[in-house]
């Protein structure tokens, strides 16, 4: 279970074990055993990327925001949706709430509702647990500015996120990305397992 604890409470612990300096308190990616999970602030929310990686059978959207939920867990807090766009509902729109979100380290990702639409703060490397994940695809079916986005011209994102046929595809986003591709990056097909991003309402 990751430990949940405020960043001074952190910080004087390591003093009285001798750990060094507050730079020491979070690793840097891809380094040790990942960073400690932080609360975020009174006030402001959480946004990760699950560790869990489903084909695009989700059960529609309904479906990913349960996932988003049973994985957040560790975190508490809540409810959490999952960015995902349909054909008829944009993933920027089911967001709610004015920000900031903080990942899982305590470091601000999206400092308004605005920025949604545009590139994260940060590159977003961390799961529900603070844990650092290598380069990977993450289910959107959503462009830059946080809109549904097809991946082909006239077809829906896997059968809007019921199916995990190999035949159907849908606009990824991936790990590690502070552009705009973060949310497309490229189109998959929906056998292949992805991550999700999950905000807090």
């Amino acid at each position: 279970m990751a430990l949940r604890r405020g960043r001074g409470f952190i910080l004087a612990l390591m003093t009285l074990v001798g750990c060094g300096s507050e730079s020491s308190s979070v690793d840097a990616p891809g380094g040790g055993d990942g960073p400690r999970l932080i609360d975020a602030p009174p006030g402001s929310k959480r946004v990760f990327i699950t560790s869990a990686e489903p084909t695009g059978s989700l059960g529609g959207l309904t479906g990913a925001d349960a996932l988003c939920t049973t994985t957040a867990a560790p975190l508490g807090g809540g409810p959490w949706k999952a960015w995902l766009s349909t054909t008829t509902v944009n993933a920027i729109d089911r967001i709610t709430g004015s920000g900031p979100w903080f990942d899982t380290t305590g470091v601000v990702a999206f400092a308004s509702r605005a920025q949604l639409s545009t590139m994260p703060a940060v590159s977003l490397w961390y799961d529900e647990t603070g844990d650092f994940l290598s380069s990977d695809k993450i289910w959107t079916g959503t462009g830059f500015g946080g809109t549904y986005l097809a991946a082909l011209t006239g077809t829906t994102p896997c059968a809007e996120w019921t199916s995990g046929a190999m035949s159907g595809q849908a606009k990824v986003g991936q790990v590690g990305r502070s552009d705009a591709a973060w949310t497309a990056q490229s189109n998959t097909t929906c056998d292949q397992p992805s991550h999700l991003i999950c905000f807090e309402q």
